[in-house]
Parts: C-alpha cells; structure tokens; sequence
C-alpha cells in the first residue's frame, strides 16, 4: 500500500522485488484490498502504519486474514502503543531506515511457504531440547504464547521479571526461532561493564585509538552482527551509557573508537527485573531509552504466582540431574511435594533448579524425601507464620513433623514397619496407617550400604 511510504521509497522497494521476480501492484488505500486478495495471484501485503495503526488492523482482520495472505508491516516512528494495535495481525515488521537487503530477505521468507507454525515448532524443539518451557499456569502459557510472534519480526523486547525467572531462556528462544538464528546469540550483563569502559566494550575501538590500545578490538556489537545481542540486567547502566544506548537503538549506527560509523545490523533483546517506571519517575532510567526498549514487552511471572507448575518444574529437574549426576533418583515423596509446595521460592526456577540438583546428589535411593531437600530456614519459618489462625499453624507443624518422624524412624529400622512401631510405641496396624496417610513406604527408605572388607 502506498500511504506511509514516501515515492522515492516505493520506487526502490518496487525496484528490488522485481529483481526477485515479484510483480507489484501499488494500492491508494484500505478501499482497494478486498479487490486485490480476492486475486489469487496476490502473496504479500507491504504496508505502512504511519497514521492510524488500528485502522490499518481493522482493515487487515476484514480483507486479509479472510483470504490468509501474509502482512508485512513498515513503521518508520513506531509509538509505544502502536505494536500492541497491529502485533496480532501481523506477519513481520520493518523498523527504519529501511534496508533493502533486509526487506527482500522477509518478503522471501514470508512468500515461501505457509506452513510457518510448523516449522516454527520443529525448530523449537531442535535449538532448545536441553531447555523445554514447561508449566501450565495461565500467567506463565500468556508469555509462553507471544515468543513466536515476537521472533517472526526484528522490533526490540523487554523481558520483565525477577530473578530466576527464565529471562534469558525467553531471549534465546525468541533468537532461534528468528531469522537471525544461524547468527550469534551474545547475552550481556550489563552491571558488569563499567561507566567508563561501557564505549569501548560495546562498539569497539582501532588501533591507536587511544594510549593502549595496541590492536584493533571488535566489540560487542560487532561480534554479535547479524544476531542478537541480550542486554541483562539493562537497569544497571549509568546515565552515560543510557544514551549511547540510546543512539545506537534510534540511529540503528554505531562508531568505533576511532574508526567510523557503521550499520547496527542487530536485534536487542534486554531484561530487567526492576520497575523501569519507577526508575524514570527516581530519574535513574532515561525515559526515551524505556520507550526505545519497550517496543515488545514479554512479562514473566514469579514462580510463587506458578505453584501448580512447581512439581513438573521438579521433576523435570530431577530427569536432568539424574542423568548429568548418574544417580537413580527418579521421585518425589509426597512430603517432599508438600515441602516444596509450602516454599516461597524467593530465588524463583533458578532456586528450585539447584535445590532439586542437591537433593539428587544427598539422595542415597531412588526417592527425595523431605529431609534431603535443603531450603532456607527463614523462608520455612516464614511460611509457617502465613497459615492463618493457630489452630491451622499448630495442625501445619504436627503434620510437618510427623512426616520427618516417621520417615527417620522407617530409615533407623532400615525399613521394618514392625520394628519401627515398636519404637515410635504404637501398634502396627496404627503405625502403617500414619505411614500410608504421609505416603511413606518401604521403597522410599534408603539405607546406605557397608561393603565388609576381609582382612588381610
């Protein structure tokens, strides 16, 4: 369509799609769609949303979507509500300054076939079998969803979440899924560059740029060229280097120290897990840097707003540590399930991750049981004060140290519930009871073997 491009414009893009064989027809307006899709030779809508992008929605869900033509989409000076308008019906975008190279290679794509979702799900499970998402919260299938409508375009994302959440997973998801992803997918903390190395670091420097620098230095941007380049912990960087960001996100250009400008030709994925907003009403986030990063926002919950993902989380865990570890641990005892469910879980996936890691090295048989599962004393105490009234406290901790008695007492009698009765001073048909209640049984007592060694 042309409204949005200038003629100088459409006279290059119409130029170059020829060259790849294409045949464009010039549309004046939203009016003229439905006569052009109801031609079964028309494969692409090129267009721009440069006045009134929910318009232009509007027009796509009525003409397009009705006859499953592909929609790319050119915002020269997107606002921050303008992807939120025309993300869900859209196929890809094009950011300015327009890059011809760029814009053939997403027409090319786009035109070659439509069986993009399952391609998209073959190669998700290919660049990320060691790293599955798994879970079935709704908050958590919410950002889940959008991963693969965020990498089918090249506009900048915000990941959003706390520590231990999975952020760099999301961004490296979001990168192999993309058109970039046979390019570098380079992660950055950027709380561990300093203020005054920030220039040399990210865009480099040549030779004699400065007293040592004794050879040419690629910096970051460069290595990851072509790629994407995920900045964590973006909150983290000092005032000065907010604006060098700045102007390499508005400029798409960067120069090295010393050298001279060249393309940006990157996509940046940053995460933070602070509120930007609040930074910027504090004066320590730059407002037109949030702006430029929060193009794509991807927020990702905690896990304690997550708990029925919680034990598949685990057990997922315990598979993987099992095998890297070659221990036979292979379930959760339902005192050990109660235990993590009671948790808080402050450090998030990445919490859950290395409790679950340890539990598998303590563990001697094939179940973790409570007692193997080492969290933070503070957290369990704190998780106790939040049951409510005392009556509810007070049946929280018997519960709690029944399960530890019990499963003490079956592994001091290496398994023997009759001997075990005699000890806790119960009967047997009473003890198998509290024993069955909690879930313990023979197969979830360990007991370490003592090779006995002949004398010489």
């Amino acid at each position: 369509m042309r409204d949005g491009f200038q003629l100088d414009q459409l006279d290059r893009i119409v130029e170059a799609l020829k060259q790849d064989g294409y045949t464009c027809a010039l549309l004046t307006g939203s009016s003229e769609l439905g006569a052009a899709f109801s031609n079964p030779q028309t494969r692409l809508l090129l267009t721009a949303a440069a006045t009134d992008p929910a318009n232009l929605s509007e027009s796509i869900k009525t003409h397009c979507r009705e006859h499953d033509v592909p929609v790319l989409v050119y915002l020269n000076q997107p606002g921050p509500d303008c992807f939120e308008s025309v993300l869900p019906e859209v196929d890809d975008f094009l950011l300015a300054p327009l890059n011809l190279r760029d814009l053939q290679l997403r027409v090319n794509r786009l035109t070659s076939g439509r069986d993009r979702w399952a391609q998209t799900q073959e190669k998700l499970s290919a660049e990320l079998a060691t790293q599955q998402f798994i879970g079935t919260a709704p908050a958590f299938l919410a950002a889940v969803e959008k991963i693969p409508r965020f990498a089918s375009c090249d506009a900048t994302v915000l990941l959003v979440g706390v520590t231990g959440t999975g952020k760099e997973l999301c961004a490296r998801a979001i990168h192999y899924l993309s058109a970039r992803a046979k390019k570098p997918f380079l992660p950055v903390n950027c709380g561990s560059i300093p203020p005054e190395l920030f220039e040399s670091e990210m865009f480099g420097h040549e030779q004699g740029a400065f007293t040592d620098a004794r050879q040419q230095r690629r910096g970051l941007i460069t290595q990851a060229e072509g790629g994407t380049l995920f900045l964590d912990e973006v909150d983290s960087l000092a005032q000065s280097a907010q604006v060098k960001l700045l102007r390499v996100l508005q400029e798409r250009q960067y120069r090295p120290l010393g050298g001279q400008y060249r393309r940006a030709e990157v996509r940046v994925i940053a995460a933070t897990n602070q509120n930007l907003k609040v930074q910027m009403q504090a004066g320590t986030f730059r407002e037109d840097l949030f702006y430029r990063l929060n193009v794509l926002t991807l927020n990702l919950p905690a896990l304690r707003d997550r708990k029925e993902d919680i034990v598949p989380l685990a057990m997922h865990f315990v598979k993987l540590a099992a095998q890297e570890y070659d221990r036979r641990v292979k379930e959760l005892s339902t005192s050990a399930i109660q235990k993590l469910n009671s948790h808080t879980w402050p450090g998030n996936v990445r919490e859950l991750e290395n409790v679950i890691r340890q539990a598998v090295v303590l563990t001697c048989g094939h179940v973790i049981r409570a007692r193997d599962l080492q969290l933070a004393t503070n957290e369990v105490a704190t998780t106790r004060g939040l049951k409510g009234s005392l009556k509810a406290s007070k049946a929280h901790l018997i519960r709690e140290f029944e399960q530890t008695y019990l499963e003490e007492t079956m592994l001091a009698c290496s398994g023997n519930i009759s001997k075990a009765a005699r000890m806790a001073g119960k009967d047997r048909r009473s003890f198998f009871a509290l024993l069955k209640k909690y879930g313990i049984g023979q197969e979830q007592i360990c007991v370490p073997m003592i090779e006995s060694q002949a004398l010489a």
